[in-house]
C-alpha cells in the first residue's frame, strides 16, 4: 500500500481597501470604448470640476474632453465643502461668543435651571417665630428675624421675608398693645386707685372725730361712696353716711383727695 502526502498551503486572506467608505465611489470604474470591444481604464473628474463624484468619464480621445480647470479645485471650493458639512444650524439659532452675558455654557440644561437650583437647596428657616417673639417682646424681635434672614442668605433664599414679618408684626403688635392698655389696663389701675382712695377717706372720717364733733353724738358705723368724678384739682366728692348711737341717722357731702384728706362741702 503506498501512502501519499498531500501538503494544503494555508489560507492567506486577501488584500482588503484601506480607503474610507465613502471613498468608495471614487475608485477607478471600467468603462468600454467607443472603437474597441475590451473594456479601458478611465479616469473620474474631481467633485469641484462640475461632475458629481462617481460619474464615469472617458479619456479625451474617447470623445470626452477634460476640461482645464478640473486640474485644479477652485479658491473658495474648500470654503464651500466646509459650509456643506455643518448643514442647517441647530434649534435654538446661533451661539452668542464668549463672555458674553447670553452665553449659558456651563448652565444646566434644562428648561428652568432655577427652578432644579432651588429644589437642591435646603429649606428656608419659617417666618412665624418672627411674628412670636415681636409680638410679645416687640422690638427685640429684630434679632429673630436676623437670625433667620442669615440662615435663608446662607442657603440661597430670599430675606425679605423675616423683615416683612418683623415691621408688619411691629406695627400690629403696636396697636393692639395701645389699645389694650387705653381699654383695659388704664382703667383697671384707675380704679384700684379710687378704690383705696375711698378706704382712706372712710377711715379719717370715722376716726380724726370730726363728724361726732357736728353730730354731738357718738357715731357707730358709717361708709363713704364716690359721688363724681375726680377733678383737675386731685378732689373727689363722697356721699357719706353715718348711723349714730341714739338711732338716729346722718349724711354729708364731703370733697377729699387721694390721701384721704377731706372737707365738707358749703
Amino acid at each position: 500500500m503506498t501512502t501519499v502526502e498531500t501538503h494544503q498551503t494555508p489560507y492567506e486572506p486577501g488584500a482588503y481597501s484601506m480607503a474610507p467608505p465613502w471613498a468608495a465611489h471614487t475608485a477607478e470604474t471600467e468603462v468600454m470604448a467607443p472603437w474597441a470591444g475590451h473594456p479601458a481604464e478611465t479616469e473620474v473628474m474631481a467633485p469641484w470640476a462640475g461632475h458629481p463624484a462617481g460619474t464615469e468619464v472617458g479619456p479625451p480621445w474617447a470623445g470626452h474632453p477634460v476640461p482645464a480647470e478640473a486640474a485644479m479645485p477652485p479658491a473658495d471650493s474648500g470654503a464651500a465643502a466646509e459650509t456643506a458639512e455643518f448643514g442647517p444650524l441647530p434649534f435654538g439659532g446661533t451661539v452668542p461668543p464668549y463672555g458674553s452675558p447670553g452665553n449659558k455654557h456651563g448652565q444646566l440644561l434644562v428648561r428652568f435651571p432655577h427652578e432644579v437650583l432651588g429644589a437642591a437647596r435646603p429649606e428656608a428657616p419659617s417666618w412665624r417665630p418672627v411674628v412670636a417673639w415681636t409680638f410679645f417682646f416687640s422690638a427685640l424681635g429684630v434679632i429673630s428675624a436676623m437670625r433667620r434672614a442669615g440662615k435663608a442668605h446662607a442657603y440661597g433664599r430670599n430675606r425679605l421675608p423675616y423683615y416683612v414679618a418683623f415691621l408688619a408684626t411691629l406695627a400690629g403688635g403696636a396697636a393692639f398693645w395701645s389699645a389694650l392698655a387705653f381699654n383695659v389696663v388704664l382703667p383697671l389701675q384707675q380704679q384700684h386707685v379710687e378704690s383705696r382712695a375711698t378706704e382712706a377717706v372712710q377711715s379719717k372720717v370715722l376716726g380724726d372725730g370730726r363728724v361726732e364733733a357736728a353730730v354731738g353724738t357718738e357715731v357707730k358705723s358709717g361708709g363713704c361712696v364716690p359721688a363724681g368724678s375726680r377733678g383737675a384739682d386731685g378732689l373727689r366728692a363722697y356721699d357719706c353716711t353715718f348711723q349714730l348711737a341714739d338711732g338716729r341717722s346722718a349724711t354729708m357731702t364731703i370733697m377729699a383727695d387721694l390721701r384721704g384728706n377731706w372737707e365738707t362741702t358749703k
